[in-house]
């Protein structure tokens, strides 16, 4: 009696609860480019990235890991990330399919049905690049719209497969051109330097510090 009834909780907890939402994206680019306009090395970092809370995409942070689920600062995730290698094998040319990537679950945290996406890619890291050190160019793209023939870069209805993020510049030779300027696959972004405190707010510090010392005494 005792194993029916365990067995009946675990199936009315199956059906009453929800299954984890999936969504597949397939992500065309061409022509990625980096900051001079040359054609980006296959070799070449890129990511999907979602912009969890704000709607928009933030300034990179000085020193943000690369890892899925890493937030780039502190609203812009990591869905997927990989290079440009196995894409057709020509510089600049970017085509993969994600997989089945996990809503709001585990590393993709806060990610949710109608928040924006976007592409970026650094020209001069690699899928082995653990960090983004100040000064790494890179570039970004998104769109709300539809454009040639792309779904708009906007995070589909759960379980939705083969979504597909399309980015072509009308210099595209290979799986465009499309209508985008091609200046738009330049990589004309810049990782700022974090500030650091400059020595008169050092100094600051250190006498209000040295005058609480004598209070207390």
């Amino acid at each position: 009696m005792t194993r029916r009834i365990l067995l009946c909780a675990a199936l009315l907890f199956l059906v009453i609860s929800p299954a984890s939402a999936t969504i597949a994206f397939l992500i065309d680019g061409d022509t990625l480019k980096d900051s001079t306009g040359g054609a980006l090395g296959q070799s070449s970092l890129f990511m999907l990235v979602s912009s969890t809370t704000n709607g928009t995409f933030d300034a990179i942070t000085e020193g943000s890991f690369t890892a899925v689920g890493s937030l780039l600062n502190a609203d812009d995730r990591i869905l997927f990330r990989g290079d440009l290698l196995g894409s057709p094998n020509v510089n600049g040319v970017l085509q993969v399919g994600t997989g089945a990537l996990t809503l709001n679950t585990g590393l993709l945290t806060n990610w949710t049905v109608g928040d924006p996406l976007a592409l970026l890619w650094f020209p001069t890291l690699t899928a082995g690049s653990n960090t983004i050190p100040a000064g790494t160019k890179y570039g970004l793209y998104t769109n709300a719209s539809a454009v040639d023939g792309s779904d708009p870069w906007i995070t589909p209805a759960d379980g939705t497969t083969d979504h597909s993020l399309l980015f072509y510049t009308t210099d595209g030779l290979n799986l465009g051109p499309g209508s985008n300027p091609a200046s738009a696959g330049n990589a004309s972004l810049t990782v700022a330097a974090v500030p650091e405190p400059s020595r008169s707010m050092l100094g600051l510090i250190g006498f209000g510090m040295l005058a609480l010392r004598r209070r207390r005494r």
